[in-house]
């Protein structure tokens, strides 16, 4: 290890001109060995330069790397809420596709405040990241037009925005097989707590809850959604998912069955129903989105529509790092959705119509 001492005194940090001394070569080929290229390197040459990097601890200014050429190894993340496990998930996610490939992810968490959105995109401009993956909280739009200035590469997760490349779940086809579950156990008075953002995802479960009702030729009744989501009234989305609950246990006729935009508020549901004192699922059937592990083993068991986060992350890194190197890339990219994942918070309706509570 190199111990000589700078001007502060401090050790001094080896050059690659140091390991191009040590190693008898010229500081050139120490680039193409660190860098697998641009020309090749004889076995033995690169075999003495690794020796060297390795006795001198030599470590790259990453920095410096980035100011010569035009990466930084960085991609960034802007997501809703960390709070959701299904975006620490989707994070997980594109980290197995950036790590192999020496990329750095730096995750940025806007809790639920688009204003945060653009914020944390010029931050990470600033960072000279090579591309940004957006969960967009609002419309894009206009963090999108900045980074296009920035010449910064961006995708787009869970919002299908024309001309952008884009990664999406067929939310429509997850409403309509969450309400088709409750539906085939016979339930026919059917809620659905909405997350309240401008995301599109929620409303087009939505639109696929809604289809399944008309599927079954059960009339839509607006009385029995509600919205529910970060940030209502300053509410987390468990106490916004509460709140909610609360609008449909209270109605004259109660459901007899929920689907929760996601787990989280799920679960807020099975507890406003246990704090009521109904049990579920005899009293109260509930199905949420996205298979998180407090669903999994909550008691009950919460039933799911499992969502393809990981996938969704991985699909979203690949587009955006081959975005990075000029590759051509689909407009959109279309995850399936997941399979209903049946456990033990929903049955078949009570024989008696529901009291109102």
């Amino acid at each position: 290890m190199a111990t000589n001492a700078g001007n502060d005194g401090l050790p001094k940090r080896p050059t690659r001109d140091d390991v191009a001394m040590l190693a008898g070569v010229s500081s050139a080929v120490v680039s193409y060995v660190l860098n697998n290229g641009p020309r090749p390197v004889a076995a033995a040459t690169r075999e003495r330069v690794l020796d060297a990097v390795r006795q001198l601890d030599y470590v790259p200014n990453q920095i410096a790397r980035s100011l010569a050429g035009s990466s930084t190894r960085t991609i960034g993340l802007i997501a809703p809420t960390l709070a959701n496990p299904v975006w620490a998930e989707l994070a997980m996610g594109i980290t197995d596709v950036a790590l192999p490939r020496s990329n750095l992810l730096m995750v940025c968490n806007v809790e639920g405040n688009a204003d945060l959105d653009m914020h944390y995109a010029s931050t990470l401009a600033s960072k000279r990241v090579d591309g940004i993956i957006v969960v967009p909280t609002a419309d894009p739009g206009l963090l999108l037009e900045a980074m296009g200035k920035a010449h910064i590469p961006v995708v787009v997760v869970e919002r299908e925005t024309p001309g952008v490349p884009s990664v999406v779940v067929d939310a429509v086809a997850t409403g309509h097989v969450a309400t088709e579950h409750l539906l085939n156990l016979g339930h026919k008075h059917v809620a659905f707590l909405r997350e309240h953002r401008s995301g599109l995802d929620s409303w087009q479960r939505f639109d696929g809850y809604r289809a399944a009702l008309t599927e079954a030729d059960i009339t839509f009744d607006p009385s029995l959604v509600a919205d529910a989501g970060p940030n209502i009234d300053g509410k987390s989305i468990v106490e916004a998912g509460r709140t909610a609950a609360n609008t449909l246990l209270d109605a004259e006729r109660r459901p007899t069955a929920v689907f929760a935009h996601n787990d989280l508020i799920a679960i807020a549901v099975v507890q406003e129903a246990r704090r009521r004192g109904l049990e579920v699922p005899a009293d109260l059937s509930v199905i949420g989105v996205d298979d998180t592990e407090a669903g999994r083993y909550g008691d009950p068991a919460l039933t799911t529509v499992a969502f393809p986060s990981r996938e969704l992350g991985r699909a979203a890194a690949e587009l955006l790092l081959g975005m990075a190197t000029g590759q051509d890339q689909p407009v959109l990219t279309v995850i399936s959705r997941g399979k209903v994942l049946v456990r033990d918070s929903t049955a078949p309706p009570p024989r008696r119509a529901p009291d109102h509570t």
